[in-house]
C-alpha cells in the first residue's frame, strides 16, 4: 500500500504548522513529531511519515534511532512487510508536546479572534450595542490587550 499525501498535508509539508512555526520548523525530529501529533489516532509506516513530515525517508531514517530511543514513537503492528508506528501516548514528554501543541493552536486561535473583532468593531463602529465594547477595542494597542469575553466557549483547534 503506497501512502499519498493528501493535499492539506502537502500544503502543511510546504508551509508549516503553527507548532513548526513557533517551534523553528527546519528541523526533521519537529516535523516528525508534528506529523505523528496532527495525526495522532493512526499508524504509519516509516515511509507513509516521511512523506507526511514533508522530510525524504533517508533523513528519517537519520532521526528514528533518537526518536525510538527516547521513545517517542511506538509500533503497533505488522501491514504485509511494513512496520507500523505511531506518537508514543505513554511517553510523558509525547504527552507535553501534544499539550503545547493546543497551547499554540488556542493562543493562535484567541489571537484570530481578536483580530477579526476588532477589524469587525472598526469597520461597523456604530453597530455596537455596549459602549463598553466600543471603549474595548479602542484601547486595544496589540493582541493580547483585547479582552476574553469567551467564557464557557470550546476553542477549536486550528
Amino acid at each position: 500500500m503506497t501512502y499519498k499525501m493528501r493535499d492539506d498535508e502537502a500544503s502543511n509539508a510546504e508551509e508549516g504548522t503553527l507548532f513548526l512555526k513557533v517551534l523553528g520548523g527546519k528541523d526533521p525530529t519537529l516535523k516528525v513529531l508534528d506529523f505523528l501529533i496532527d495525526n495522532i489516532g493512526f499508524d504509519y509506516s516509516k515511509t507513509e511519515i516521511a512523506s507526511g513530515a514533508g522530510i525524504s525517508r533517508t533523513t528519517l531514517f537519520s532521526v528514528w534511532d533518537g526518536l525510538e530511543r527516547n521513545e517517542l514513537v511506538a509500533f503497533t503492528r505488522n501491514v504485509g512487510r511494513a512496520k507500523m508506528y505511531r506518537l508514543n501516548m505513554g511517553n510523558e514528554v509525547a504527552k507535553k508536546l501534544i499539550e503545547l501543541d493546543r497551547a499554540i493552536s488556542s493562543r493562535h486561535a484567541s489571537r484570530l479572534e481578536a483580530l477579526q473583532a476588532a477589524e469587525k468593531a472598526s469597520v461597523n463602529a456604530g453597530e455596537f450595542e455596549d459602549a463598553e465594547d466600543v471603549e474595548d477595542v479602542e484601547n486595544v494597542e496589540n493582541v493580547e490587550d483585547v479582552p476574553d469575553k469567551r467564557e464557557g466557549v470550546p476553542i477549536c483547534l486550528l
